[in-house]
């Protein structure tokens, strides 16, 4: 059974995001500073993260083909307003003002971080900090816009969402473990794997709504690894 582009393409960004999470940290707990490592780390952390991704995929591929594994029927599409349950609606009422949060709270993040950048003499800025700040204005913007969609009951970008505040969770933690704006990036970082963790969850509410949800809880996994790994190597 060959799994969807749409969930193939979520699993592959979530191992890159978890590959480069767990090597800058562990270079960084090797002695490494934080501009040292940014680009290594990246790099070699996808490429296992996809690795580990690919030995997964061959062994569930396997267990599948010798009966050893069922899984539930693809997916089905989100479904309209009108094709929605009580529960389900009920569900989007909760995500729609987490949503709304968080995308404050990113532009806030931004706001401090491109103004310490600015307040930075010209030759120590740190350009990863700049370009984390515009992500979170993007970010920001575009959940925004997302939440007052839930409010409707169009869901048709919940999973994009789950994504997006993934990667705002893995980026707050690299600004806490780079001293960018710590205490706002706690907060994003929460606010960010909150919603992750709730959008994923939808996700599965809306278009399975059975058996596991497995991406939730790699969400939770990362935003967990996001928050306590900057602490422990500060």
């Amino acid at each position: 059974m060959s799994l969807a582009p749409g969930r193939l393409l979520s699993w592959s960004l979530s191992a890159i995001l978890i590959g480069w999470v767990v090597v800058y940290n562990a270079m960084r707990v090797a002695g490494g500073t934080p501009a040292g490592v940014a680009l290594t780390s990246f790099i070699i952390g996808a490429l296992v993260g996809l690795a580990v991704l690919a030995i997964a995929i061959w062994v569930r591929g396997r267990l599948i083909a010798s009966g050893r594994l069922h899984p539930v029927d693809p997916e089905v599409e989100i479904p309209a307003p009108t094709g929605m349950t009580s529960a389900q609606k009920g569900l989007l009422g909760i995500a729609w003002p987490a949503v709304a949060v968080a995308a404050g709270v990113q532009v806030v993040e931004a706001v401090l971080l491109f103004m310490n950048w600015r307040g930075t003499p010209a030759e120590t800025r740190a350009t990863a900090e700049l370009i984390v700040a515009v992500w979170f204005v993007f970010a920001g913007i575009w959940m925004a816009w997302e939440a007052n969609n839930l409010r409707d009951l169009d869901a048709g970008g919940l999973d994009s969402v789950a994504l997006g505040a993934l990667l705002s969770t893995v980026l707050a933690g690299v600004a806490v473990a780079r001293d960018f704006s710590v205490v706002m990036s706690f907060i994003t970082l929460l606010a960010a794997g909150v919603v992750s963790v709730l959008a994923y969850y939808g996700v599965h509410r809306l278009t399975r709504d059975r058996g596991t949800p497995w991406m939730a809880i790699t969400a939770g996994v990362i935003a967990l690894a996001s928050l306590i790994i900057p602490i422990i190597t500060r």
